[in-house]
């Protein structure tokens, strides 16, 4: 049978004291009624630091080195344990990583030739532009050779006087922004104008030379003849460029990002092995509960160590009953006497009432966690406590 709490005791005693002390009523009298209402709630419950939490190996294997002690304290992420590494594991996580580097390689390499190959597509589609721009424009045409008379030369000689004018005039215009960063715009605007003056004075000496040496039907033949393969030069590079642009990803790409993804997984279970070997702290804290010596055998999910968070405490009583916990609310204060420490009141707070039930003996019960505000050096884990709740 457990042992009372020493304050229930005391609080009976008491009772039993007030009642021998009462007038006995007259005979016939209604008895003294108890005022309930004013009475404070008492509950007994269990002490325990605000955060612990139980560590064990995934794995099983030999104990190499225990870096802590019982009663160390501890940060998050500290290595707590050691087991002996496999031989087999590293070599199995060396292998995963070359294949990772190796895979990676012959990716990068196919991307850069994929982007490689779509530059100099680009690069074919400008100079086919080019090319059958230029030719165009220099095309020999049918009217040029029925037009070899006087008057026609005449007219192409005077046309390319008015041009070469031109072109003086624009060169003009255009040295007068000489000192003009090229960024203005009217000195673009004017080398613009330069540019398609010499362009026109090339087209008009061309027709005056077609129109003194006329054309013959073989002429002709050959300028048609370059403008079709420069054209036809000229789709195919669209063509390619533009199945290189909306062909999605080859075989041989997707082959290539299939096998880095596949060992670069091959490399996270082969890492994941060999840090299984090594037990870190999960939260920061005191170090319990450690019984591992180097050369023991562990199996995996065996506790290993627990580390507890004794910064604060808390008290949790798992013994109301579904009546008396409707009148427990968060942020209630309360008074809690623990066993050990009878001579000594602390403070705390309700912070947490559980909305699962759990079923004792026949009642409906429901677990308050009670924070301390006060603490006392001598308290330690699992200390029975009895919990008055304020009004």
């Amino acid at each position: 049978m457990k042992k009372l709490p020493v304050f229930l005791i005391l609080l009976v005693v008491f009772a039993l004291f007030l009642t021998s002390c009462a007038a006995k009523p007259e005979q016939g009298a209604a008895p003294a009624s108890v005022n309930v209402q004013n009475q404070s709630l008492i509950a007994e419950g269990s002490l325990q630091p605000i955060n612990s939490l139980a560590h064990s190996f995934s794995v099983s294997g030999q104990v190499a080195e225990v870096l802590v002690k019982n009663g160390d304290t501890v940060k998050s992420g500290q290595v707590l344990v050691r087991l002996n590494t496999s031989a087999a594991a590293e070599l199995a996580l060396e292998n995963a990583q070359a294949e990772a580097l190796a895979a990676q390689q012959a990716y990068d390499q196919l991307l850069n030739s994929k982007d490689l190959t779509l530059a100099q597509a680009q690069l074919n589609l400008a100079n086919a532009q080019k090319d059958y721009d230029k030719i165009r424009w220099n095309k020999i045409s049918e009217n040029q050779a029925r037009q070899s008379n006087p008057d026609v030369i005449n007219a192409a000689r005077a046309a390319v006087t008015i041009a070469e004018d031109i072109v003086k005039t624009a060169e003009e215009k255009y040295n007068d922004f000489s000192e003009t960063p090229d960024s203005d715009p009217l000195k673009a605007a004017a080398l613009s104008s330069l540019s398609n003056a010499r362009l026109n004075l090339t087209q008009a000496k061309l027709n005056l030379n077609n129109f003194i040496n006329p054309p013959n039907t073989q002429d002709l033949s050959i300028s048609n003849a370059e403008v079709a393969v420069a054209k036809a030069k000229f789709e195919d590079a669209q063509r390619q460029l533009e199945k290189l642009q909306n062909d999605s990803d080859s075989n041989e790409l997707q082959m290539a990002k299939a096998r880095l993804d596949s060992a670069l997984s091959a490399v996270t279970n082969a890492q994941s092995q060999i840090d299984a070997l090594t037990l870190t702290a999960n939260i920061a804290g005191t170090i319990v509960d450690l019984t591992l010596q180097p050369g023991q055998k562990v199996t995996a999910g065996e506790l290993a160590v627990v580390v507890a968070d004794y910064s604060n405490w808390i008290v949790k009583t798992d013994n109301l009953t579904e009546t008396e916990v409707t009148s427990i609310t968060a942020g209630q204060k309360a008074n809690v006497i623990l066993d050990a420490l009878p001579e000594k009141s602390l403070q705390g707070e309700v912070t947490y009432i559980n909305s699962l039930f759990e079923e004792k003996r026949g009642d409906i019960t429901y677990t308050v966690t009670i924070l301390l505000t006060q603490t006392d050096p001598l308290m330690r884990w699992g200390m029975t406590a009895a919990v008055e709740f304020l009004k």
